[in-house]
């Protein structure tokens, strides 16, 4: 699994889609979140985007796609202390900037403290502590993505393609479009148990739990959850607040009550 540092950047056309989706349902950008509640089905795509997209990388840290093998690519220090990658893989002075083109910025800072554990020669898995921020802009809106990522992470075949992941993460996703004189802001924090992924399968996580948190403001209101998440396999996730139960696809992002 490596570290996605350049997934920020696409998040534009992200940023669109959920600028879209509030309108659609109904906020009234005049109303005053600190006194509003925000529905409940707002809330839940609020947090289902915010999971799939912090599974992903999207948000910066590592991505579940990438599976158990040990990369290189986006380190500016690195210590391996035995052959095969095996051993501590640090970075703990992350500080990078991407741009593309001439609107889109984005800086990069944090550290990140990688075990890669070996059998014989090969990465059989990982323990990691990922602590990274992103703040950046675009034409006519600006972000910060806070992620921390504490994952243990084990291949279960002789070719890692299905493996288990273990532990939190928090995802603290800010908008702000000036454009649009809105904002959103989405604070989650998550414990995943036994997810068990299938990497020849889209990275499909046919197995495990999690329990969360989300904290969230928009102009439309805010909200202060804590519920489950159970996964399903499919690329599917049920998840449950309130008595309330929603069904995530983890392709999209999107929630639909159950």
């Amino acid at each position: 699994m490596k570290l996605n540092l350049r997934s920020v950047l696409p998040l534009l056309a992200g940023v669109a889609i959920l600028y879209s989706a509030c309108t659609k349902t109904g906020i009234n950008v005049k109303s005053d979140p600190s006194t509003v509640k925000a529905s409940d089905n707002v809330a839940s795509s609020a947090i289902a985007d915010n999971l799939a997209k912090s599974l992903a990388g999207s948000f910066g840290g590592a991505s579940l796609d990438d599976g158990v093998t040990p990369s290189t690519n986006a380190s500016s220090k690195l210590k391996v202390q035995s052959t095969y990658s095996c051993g501590f893989y640090i970075d703990t002075s992350l500080n990078r900037v991407f741009n593309q083109g001439d609107t889109l910025k984005a800086t990069k800072t944090g550290g990140t403290k990688y075990y890669f554990i070996c059998d014989g020669n090969k990465t059989v898995g990982y323990d990691s502590v990922d602590s990274l921020n992103t703040v950046g802009s675009g034409p006519g809106y600006s972000f910060v993505y806070n992620i921390v990522q504490k994952y243990k992470v084990r291949g279960l075949n002789t070719n890692n393609s299905n493996f288990s992941l273990d532990g939190p993460m928090k995802a603290y996703v800010d908008n702000e479009y000036t454009k649009y004189k809105t904002f959103s802001r989405v604070h989650n924090t998550y414990v995943f148990t036994n997810l068990y992924v299938h990497g020849n399968d889209k990275f499909d996580i046919t197995s495990g739990t999690a329990t969360f948190r989300s904290e969230g403001k928009t102009n439309g209101g805010g909200w202060d959850y804590s519920g489950t998440i159970v996964f399903l396999g499919n690329h599917k996730a049920k998840l449950t607040f309130l008595n309330k139960i929603f069904l995530i696809d983890l392709l999209t992002g999107k929630s639909t009550p159950a």
